[in-house]
């Protein structure tokens, strides 16, 4: 009788720590717990009324190529939660010649440049009455230092093709809340 006890404590004991294991795992793996909606009568709290749009690193690679007036072999995007976005483009030496866009003195140092070149540029966002305005804090164009006015130009297209975006979404961005992957502008 003792011993049939023992062993039935044993598996309970055993379903209990096997349990507890699970939620533990659970709650470390960030899943939340399930929670209700509220009733159609109750009232809403503020942070339930706020509506949001968010802008993913694919939305914004769609959006930069659009922009560029310049055709693109490749685009990739990072948005940190750092608040910062970086770019990078893969391009043919001989579009950039063409499209005018370039100034005389980078015009020469494209010469010694690849085939392909990539350019990079990092900037950050803040929203200001309504618009979405970057802010580059880096640009290059394979390890040469992008001119000023190229850069301003190229930031304002990108920055034009983001509040075009929202328009059309028929959002006026107030906020925004930065993780990585994502930007989340909430009006």
């Amino acid at each position: 009788m003792q011993g049939e006890k023992s062993s039935v404590y044993t598996i309970i004991l055993g379903v209990c720590m096997l349990l507890c294991l699970l939620m533990i795992g659970r709650m470390l793996l960030g899943h939340p717990e399930q929670v209700t909606e509220p009733e159609a009568g109750s009232p809403t709290l503020p942070e339930q009324e706020e509506t949001g749009m968010e802008l993913r690193e694919s939305d914004l690679c769609e959006l930069i190529e659009q922009a560029l007036p310049i055709p693109v072999r490749e685009i990739t995007t990072k948005i940190g939660a750092d608040q910062s976005i970086s770019v990078v483009v893969l391009v043919s030496k001989q579009d950039l010649q063409e499209s005018g866009l370039v100034p005389g003195g980078l015009r020469t140092a494209l010469l010694f440049l690849p085939d392909e070149c990539r350019m990079y540029g990092a900037w950050t966002a803040s929203v200001s009455e309504g618009k979405v305005a970057l802010q580059c804090s880096s640009a290059e164009i394979g390890g040469i230092a992008v001119p000023a006015e190229l850069v301003t130009t190229l930031t304002d297209q990108v920055a034009a093709s983001i509040n075009e975006y929202f328009a059309q979404a028929g959002m006026v961005p107030e906020k925004l809340e930065w993780t990585d992957g994502a930007i989340r502008l909430t009006t």
